[in-house]
């Protein structure tokens, strides 16, 4: 039996990352590059027939879409992430063959491994779905030379939970 502890926090980067993901690789985001391409669409069509306001409209829905949520995110990110206690101290995770161990100081507990619903790697972030309001997150960046190991573990381990797998793992240097 194999366990790996990781220590990381949780910073704004990473809810940002999360919140992207969450956010535009889902249905919500498909909606809004929907929107953001019939906007442009129209706007470059019907340019010389449309009115000011109209033109405005346009312009309006293209860079909400694409720049300015993101930008909201982030500053949403960075509140949580400085208001937070959850987020002020290091997170212990542990990865073994029963589950996710997940303590910070004196709380936290196991999760099984039956618990968990999804789990998706991204290149700097594993996010653990435990149902469709609660997860975990695992900053892979904050742990460069254990990440592929992490991985590893993870696919060792998760049996039967989806995985979705973003990262390409880096190549060891001999």
């Amino acid at each position: 039996m194999e366990n790996k502890k990781f220590v990381t926090r949780t910073t704004a980067s990473d809810l940002f990352r999360f919140q992207i993901y969450h956010t535009y690789l889902g249905i919500t985001g498909f909606l809004l590059g929907l929107l953001a391409a019939v906007a442009l669409a129209d706007l470059i069509g019907n340019f010389n027939s449309m009115g000011n306001g109209t033109k405005v409209i346009c312009i309006v829905l293209i860079l909400w879409a694409v720049l300015l949520n993101p930008i909201n995110m982030y500053f949403r990110a960075k509140k949580q992430a400085q208001t937070v206690e959850l987020f002020k101290n290091p997170i212990d995770l542990v990865i073994g063959e029963e589950g996710l161990t997940i303590t910070q100081g004196e709380n936290g507990g196991l999760v099984e491994w039956k618990n968990v619903t999804k789990i998706v790697i991204l290149k700097k972030l594993a996010i653990f779905y435990m149902g469709k309001v609660r997860a975990h997150l695992l900053p892979l960046d904050q742990i460069p030379e254990d990440a592929d190991e992490a991985v590893e573990l993870v696919k060792k381990y998760a049996k039967g939970i989806k995985v979705v797998n973003r990262r390409k793992s880096r190549r060891k240097r001999t």
